[in-house]
């Protein structure tokens, strides 16, 4: 495995590539991983961070020169300019080349600009790296995806029609969390553990995640401004956990204290949002526009088999649609989300629905071991192919 030596949540250089010393590192279970070294950056949103990446890209073809060439590489977008050294590298060893599109890296970019003029400028700014990421699928021998739009926009940009090669897996690293899976165990003296006691009774609704420019809970604090300015009855009945930090946490945290039916949750080990997500009766993916990102939380929302307000569009809007398992928002708007809440905490029968279908979804689609299994043989199918 190959990773960047710098952690992209944390914004600070991997202690494991520290300890490596420049070779790699050996994880417990004896997975080899091997470091990409660039040159770090402290925004999302910022050239740095390509330069970063295209650094990574670079140091990955120096080092993996001097290696035996693999049967295949399996490459992820984001980021596109990773990818592209790995299929290079790909083409030259005579070896398979699949890419497993995860974002529309760089085009994601151009929908953050929201105004027509800045869209253009942005859209002629990344020319030369959409070109890369063009260059890149289309020299891939398959294109994977965690769903059905992801595996289509690349098709587009490789400019090629389907084959039997490229495939949807929903993969997701969620244990199933409900029914006969075993409850999970957390320190009682945590935060998670006191936020889970302050809400018990109560219809809980949860958000999980990195506060950032995307996906944020100051929209649902501004939804219950809504809901409590206008007296609704559904406040008596529900209550509200935030958990996970970020941008603007200080602004969550004072806003937060300003209705006691939100429990604020801290920075969440796996166990702890597992152990928050068994005890919640409808997960929040929050979103400040909207999106086609089928978001890696969402995995966790339905691996606990709970209904999902979601502000995404795409494959995410469309399941959930297509099952009745949740409502759909649009990103950014505070009141739509504000009556979502208002529906899914008074009608008892609609919500007991959706999270009977959302496990029986979750069953069919989400399953963990069998989706690994099936992506596994996949891989070797490819390589045989070629």
């Amino acid at each position: 495995m190959w990773t960047s030596a710098y952690d992209h949540i944390h914004k600070k250089w991997r202690p494991e590539w520290r300890e490596a010393h420049g070779g790699p590192f050996i994880m417990d279970n004896g997975l080899e991983v091997r470091f990409m070294k660039g040159c770090g950056y402290s925004k999302n949103m910022s050239p740095r961070r390509f330069l970063d990446h295209w650094l990574c890209g670079r140091d990955f073809l120096r080092q993996a020169s001097d290696l035996p060439a693999p049967d295949a590489v399996v490459a992820s977008i984001p980021d596109h300019l990773t990818a592209d050294a790995l299929v290079k590298f790909a083409r030259r060893a005579r070896t398979a080349a699949i890419v497993d599109v995860r974002d529309k890296w760089p085009d994601i970019f151009i929908d953050y600009a929201q105004q027509p003029m800045l869209r253009a400028m942005v859209r002629l700014a990344l020319l030369s790296e959409r070109r890369r990421a063009a260059r890149t699928l289309g020299d891939a021998d398959a294109i994977v995806g965690m769903m059905g739009s992801m595996v289509e926009w690349g098709l587009e940009r490789a400019g090629r029609p389907s084959g039997e090669e490229d495939r949807v897996f929903y993969l997701t690293t969620a244990e199933k969390n409900f029914g006969e899976a075993p409850v999970p165990d957390i320190d009682p003296a945590s935060d998670a553990a006191a936020a889970i006691q302050a809400t018990e009774g109560r219809i809980v609704f949860s958000f999980t995640g990195t506060f950032n420019r995307t996906q944020h809970p100051l929209i649902l604090l501004d939804a219950l401004d809504i809901l409590k300015k206008r007296n609704d009855p559904a406040l008596d009945r529900a209550s509200f956990i935030i958990g996970g930090g970020g941008v603007d946490a200080d602004r969550v945290r004072t806003r937060a204290a300003k209705h006691e039916n939100v429990a604020l949750a801290g920075w969440l080990k796996s166990n702890e949002m597992a152990a928050i997500l068994r005890a919640s009766d409808v997960g929040l993916l929050l979103m400040n526009f909207p999106s086609p990102a089928f978001n890696n939380k969402a995995f966790s929302y339905l691996a606990s088999g709970i209904p999902i307000i979601n502000c995404a569009t795409g494959d995410l809007a469309d399941l959930l649609t297509e099952n009745e398992a949740g409502m759909n928002v649009r990103g950014g708007d505070a009141l739509g989300l504000a009556e979502a809440i208002s529906k899914l905490t008074l009608d008892d029968a609609l919500r007991t629905r959706m999270r009977g279908n959302i496990r029986v979804a979750y069953d069919r689609f989400f399953d963990r071991d069998a989706n690994y299994i099936d992506y596994a043989k996949h891989i070797e199918r490819v390589i045989a192919m070629r």
